[in-house]
């Protein structure tokens, strides 16, 4: 990215240099803009972010466990009414039952509907104008029929869609991870085993899955924001990566 800087500058009959504002690197001329958020990855991966969209970039930021099949559906299917979900530890298994029931077993809160709709709602609001308005207008509606709506137009896409399934697998992970502090369920038990890279093969054991760098910063508003909160004079408008 420092590099494309330098190239635009050099169009601008201009140069560009981070130590002419007195910073080391040019990390640290990125973070003089606090509209901008930053997260970096093991390696040499640099993430930005609008401010405002820190839940989505942290969902690359690290790796996320995979979570148990059995667990992602307990957790993310809506609640039945008359029935109540439990997690067996001594059999390590989630159960259904009706109520009233005698079974033992720790209690699990499905996340609701309005969580649910609230967490798209987030993560509509910091895609860009062409595909915020037609996923915020598929929530408009009532019952079940919008989630439908919401998966159709994240299927027209694809780029968009991929991001949406990485910022659900976080905010499922992070629920799920709460409730198993809570209640003192061991990371081995939730978590499947296995993990996924983006870029490689399964690995056997109960780790997080590396992914490719996200360019959740449109360049337009990374250069228009360093431009405002450094004094740089030479862009006015960046269009592309």
């Amino acid at each position: 990215m420092k590099a494309q800087f330098i190239a635009e500058a050099a169009k601008q009959d201009s140069a560009f240099s981070e130590r002419e504002y007195g910073l080391k690197n040019f990390l640290e001329f990125v973070k003089t803009a606090p509209e901008i958020a930053v997260q970096i990855r093991i390696g040499s991966d640099m993430l930005l972010a609008p401010a405002t969209a820190g839940d989505l970039l942290s969902a690359y930021a690290r790796p996320l466990p995979r979570l148990r099949r059995d667990f992602w559906r307990a957790f993310i299917e809506f609640a039945i009414a008359g029935t109540t979900r439990l997690y067996d530890a001594s059999e390590d298994k989630i159960v259904v039952e009706q109520l009233p029931t005698t079974r033992k077993g720790i209690v699990i809160d499905p996340v609701s509907r309005e969580m649910q709709i609230a967490w798209r709602k987030a993560f509509s609001g910091e895609q860009p104008e062409s595909v915020k308005g037609p996923l915020l207008g598929s929530l408009e509606g009532a019952g079940t029929a919008i989630f439908n709506e919401f998966a159709r137009r994240l299927r027209e896409n694809p780029t968009v869609m991929h991001a949406w399934n990485r910022f659900l697998q976080k905010q499922i992970t992070d629920h799920v991870a709460a409730w198993a502090a809570a209640n003192e369920v061991p990371e081995e038990r939730w978590c499947s085993g296995t993990s996924r890279s983006d870029d490689g093969p399964a690995k056997n054991r109960c780790r997080p899955k590396r992914t490719a760098s996200v360019n959740a910063l449109s360049c337009t508003t990374f250069w228009t924001t360093c431009q405002s909160k450094t004094g740089c004079n030479f862009v006015s408008r960046w269009s592309g990566c």
